[in-house]
């Protein structure tokens, strides 16, 4: 993470680590191995982070329980990371080989599988609302990701789709993080739990289209992922979307997304193209909206330094290279 921006909280996520380090531990090796090459190359861990600040910044204090519930959102999503690298064929994942590409595939699914299953046995140690919110948002990932494949190659998707999209298969899981912190803090306040998960849902869609904008624009030492990837899988993205729209490059950019043939050549072609539209700053325009909208809703809550620090985090989402 950029510049300490998690420092306030840094024994905690030390704590969230030690956690996951614990559930890699199968008693069969080469699934240990297969977990902790997933886990210790961990990303930006900004799920976790959620719990633990909201849980702080509502007035939270000494409880083990957040950090375990913490680790066992950030094991599911990995689990869901293992099995959506093998849907999309990808080839990397944070600079290294997709596990799916270094064990096999047989073997990735089970180690999916038993991610998933460890992250909820983990959540059954807690209460039936914390369990319903990731439940919940579980099965929005998988709408999301469902839809998502409904639209591939498909020139007809606008921003509304796509909206719909990454609220199920990426924000659902960021709310569903900041509500379990939120409780832990405040159980039985509705309200303070609902902003917590409005707060995160509205990051969560800006982490997503700033996550999409980098398919385009990003570098893969910096990102640990090849650009392009989504055009060559005719994902429906936003910089795709608005740059589809443009009335000189636009029909290129659409022959190129349709057609299930396109390679890396050709998705190099249509970024090009795309970067000759003004796509890219309607994308950041897009993000920085719905962080705008995010930080005006954790205004209600008090000052403090954590409240300081989901702002600063929203900042990042918006402006990161990686």
């Amino acid at each position: 993470m950029a510049g300490g921006l998690l420092d306030c909280i840094s024994d905690e996520m030390d704590h969230v680590d030690e956690i996951i380090d614990g559930i890699c531990e199968s008693g069969t090796p080469e699934l240990t191995e297969m977990c902790r090459y997933v886990l210790s190359n961990h990303g930006k861990r900004l799920r976790p982070a959620m719990s633990i600040l909201f849980y702080h910044a509502l007035g939270g204090d000494g409880s083990d329980s957040v950090a375990s519930t913490a680790a066992a959102v950030e094991i599911v999503h990995n689990a869901t990371l293992i099995h959506d690298d093998i849907n999309d064929a990808g080839e990397l994942r944070r600079g290294a080989k997709a596990l799916y590409r270094e064990y096999g595939l047989s073997k990735s699914i089970v180690a999916g599988d038993y991610l998933y299953a460890m992250g909820f046995r983990l959540l059954g140690t807690t209460s039936s609302d914390i369990v319903g919110y990731v439940l919940d948002a579980a099965v929005g990932l998988a709408g999301g990701e469902f839809n998502q494949r409904d639209y591939e190659h498909n020139t007809d998707v606008d921003e509304a789709q796509y909206i719909k999209i990454i609220g199920g298969k990426t924000a659902r899981l960021f709310e569903a993080s900041a509500k379990c912190g939120a409780y832990y803090a405040r159980p039985g306040d509705i309200e303070a739990i609902d902003l917590a998960g409005e707060f995160a849902f509205l990051a969560g869609h800006a982490f997503q289209i700033a996550d999409d904008l980098l398919d385009i624009i990003g570098d893969v030492k910096a990102t640990g992922k090849r650009v392009g990837n989504d055009i060559v899988d005719g994902k429906p993205t936003i910089p795709v979307i608005y740059a589809m729209e443009d009335p000189e490059y636009g029909p290129r950019i659409r022959e190129i997304f349709t057609s299930s043939l396109t390679d890396y050549k050709e998705a190099e072609e249509a970024i090009s193209l795309i970067l000759k539209t003004d796509s890219v700053e309607r994308c950041r325009a897009l993000a920085t909206a719905y962080a705008d909208r995010a930080k005006a809703v954790i205004s209600k809550i008090p000052d403090s330094v954590y409240r300081e620090t989901l702002v600063n985090v929203v900042d990042y989402i918006v402006s990161r290279d990686r």
